[in-house]
């Protein structure tokens, strides 16, 4: 008896099992079929043409990125550049968002995948507090009309390769939130998206480097041609007072080499500044440009500037081995493209850029200690 009941037991254990697979399974295929992959805005796609402004709402602030005869701007920033790459990248991304599975659809859970509205959120932990937090992104034609609104919140997992990240995003004026995948990547500080592109002048290209303070003190830079023990680009003072040295190598360079990787931290209209007493550093390269850097101090060390480019034959120095020379033509065209891009512009650049371009002898000489004599 006590088999019997044992087999019926075990019977009605499987009927249970396999009716919950069944219910499990079922309900799989209605979730896949009710949340199957889907464009977060079936029509955007067609109108990605019509949109004429990048608007985000961020913890921060607001940043506006509009579009204009010239490519794209940042009104804020005086209607400096924007990086173009940046810009279509996202303005596609946000079109091309596709939901993956629904999250949360209450208000007080918003916080935890970041889609509240920018002025409403509350980070949900401390490890949040470091996230950028929500960033509302609207779409706006040339009419102002909105072509789309989207909040996009927390990252799942990021965009890596041909593989698009999955981000969780809400619609903004809806209630449900998503799991969604794009190539979506909003910056939520202004800086970000303006266009870094300055001048870029190479350290084997400079023949001489200059520096005129407000107080009178010069400061001249010479290449060595890898005498004394140097390297071919490396560069010394004109003059060195008897009883001193190079006190760095690299401190001497970093003159020579500051317009190798120059990028900025902000940007604004040149005459916002007064350059009357500005600090005057010239670059000289052996193919014929002459770059001129008019510097004051700024807040925490740091420096506005103006750049302005010059070709000069007389400044030509022919080296068949210096192959990062330009010619006559190429060196004509980046001083003209580089003052298109420049003029009219001050840039707010790092402390270490401003102590670069601002060097005084003293600050790259020590005392010529003589050596000690070895002892037996």
């Amino acid at each position: 008896m006590r088999g019997k009941t044992w087999a019926i037991l075990l019977v009605a254990a499987v009927a249970v099992g396999g009716g919950a697979w069944y219910i499990t399974a079922q309900r799989d295929r209605a979730t896949q079929a009710d949340f199957a992959t889907k464009p977060l805005f079936p029509d955007l796609a067609k109108r990605v043409n019509d949109v004429a402004v990048l608007e985000l709402e961020t913890t921060k602030g607001k940043i506006r990125i509009q579009r204009s005869n010239d490519g794209w701007v940042l009104p804020e920033k005086a209607g400096y550049r924007a990086k173009i790459d940046l810009t279509r990248k996202n303005i596609l991304g946000i079109a091309g968002l596709e939901t993956l599975e629904p999250r949360t659809d209450k208000p007080e859970l918003y916080s935890l995948i970041q889609v509240n509205e920018p002025k409403d959120y509350q980070p949900a932990d401390e490890a949040a507090k470091s996230d950028p937090g929500p960033i509302l992104a609207r779409l706006l034609d040339d009419k102002g009309q909105v072509l789309a609104a989207v909040i996009v919140g927390k990252v799942k997992t990021r965009e890596l390769g041909s593989r698009p990240a999955e981000i969780h995003v809400r619609k903004l004026g809806e209630a449900r939130a998503w799991l969604a995948k794009g190539r979506v990547d909003l910056p939520a500080d202004a800086g970000a998206w303006l266009d870094k592109d300055m001048v870029k002048i190479e350290r084997a290209r400079v023949a001489a480097a200059h520096v005129q303070h407000a107080d009178g003190e010069k400061l001249d830079l010479v290449r060595t041609n890898a005498a004394d023990g140097t390297s071919k680009d490396d560069f010394r003072p004109s003059r060195i007072p008897a009883g001193k040295k190079v006190a760095s190598q690299y401190d001497v360079n970093s003159l020579p080499g500051a317009l190798a990787f120059i990028s900025f931290d902000d940007v604004a209209k040149a005459d916002s500044q007064d350059f009357s007493k500005a600090t005057l550093s010239v670059i000289e390269t052996l193919d014929g440009i002459r770059v001129s850097i008019k510097s004051i101090p700024a807040a925490d060390k740091k420096a506005w500037i103006t750049l302005a480019l010059d070709y000069d034959p007389a400044l030509v120095k022919q080296d068949a081995e210096n192959t990062v020379l330009l010619n006559e033509e190429a060196a004509k065209k980046q001083v003209a493209d580089s003052n298109a891009r420049l003029q009219g512009w001050t840039y707010l650049v790092s402390e270490y850029t401003a102590r670069d371009i601002t060097r005084r002898l003293a600050d790259l000489l020590e005392d010529d200690k003589p050596k000690e004599e070895k002892k037996d």
